[in-house]
């Protein structure tokens, strides 16, 4: 049985409404007039694309941005979490030394968690057999959290993240500072093309991720006064790793 309760009915009505019989059939998509969205940036390379994003992230973004290559992506995370964990001010002696990282096995087997672990850098897997309280717990302590994104847009600075059981959301949201892996493979022009991958799926009859976040840096409001001010919902710094996969 349907679970959708007095669909025809409310659809009579907004007929009704409009003054004309309801359409029982698909209507066509019409044809957009202009395409310039689908032009920015079509002829760029990879490598083009990677320094727009790069240029975008540090300049306009306030973020890190760094490219990598498979081998030395561990070297490169080691740095980039010490960099975060420097002890700072009174607190510096209790001040937790903790990432928490993404379970997405794409990630996981490109580093080498026993590298990047110290006696005073402890390395968390999210762990999805913990259930949700654990997992949270760990991602409100720790300082920095690491995420594989599906693609990175170049325009924006923007990295595409999809809501996944071995990826949870907070390790994202919740660390001070979120360092994002992307394949140099996955950087696209704009917000047009990473839509257009999404739009393929469901035609395909994919599953569709029930969750697609898009972040631009550190987490930041300019709601008063036009005062930009960051880290007030989210996390404070941000580093970009491009991976050179091609």
């Amino acid at each position: 049985m349907s679970q959708i309760h007095n669909r025809d009915s409310f659809l009579d009505n907004i007929a009704q409404k409009l003054g004309r019989a309801r359409r029982t059939e698909p209507v066509a998509k019409p044809e957009l007039k202009h395409t310039c969205h689908h032009d920015v940036m079509a002829g760029f390379t990879p490598d083009e694309l990677k320094n727009v994003l790069c240029e975008y992230a540090r300049t306009s973004l306030g973020s890190q941005a760094i490219e990598t290559t498979k081998d030395k992506l561990t070297e490169t995370l080691k740095a980039v979490c010490e960099g975060y964990c420097q002890p700072e001010g009174e607190d510096a002696a209790t001040d937790p030394k903790e990432t928490i990282i993404s379970a997405d096995p794409r990630l996981l087997s490109l580093i080498d968690i026993n590298a990047l672990e110290t006696p005073e850098h402890c390395i968390h897997i999210w762990n999805t057999q913990l259930g949700y309280e654990p997992n949270i717990d760990v991602a409100e302590r720790a300082k920095v959290g690491i995420v594989f994104a599906e693609q990175a847009l170049a325009e924006s600075g923007t990295i595409v993240l999809y809501s996944q059981p071995a990826q949870g959301r907070a390790i994202s949201l919740l660390p001070e500072a979120s360092v994002f892996v992307v394949p140099k493979s996955a950087l696209v022009a704009r917000l047009t093309q990473a839509t257009r991958i999404l739009h393929e799926k469901a035609r395909n009859g994919e599953r569709i991720p029930s969750c697609v976040n898009f972040i631009s840096g550190p987490s930041s409001t300019a709601d008063i006064e036009l005062i930009k001010v960051v880290g007030v919902h989210g996390p404070v710094y941000a580093t970009y790793i491009i991976i050179d996969d091609m």
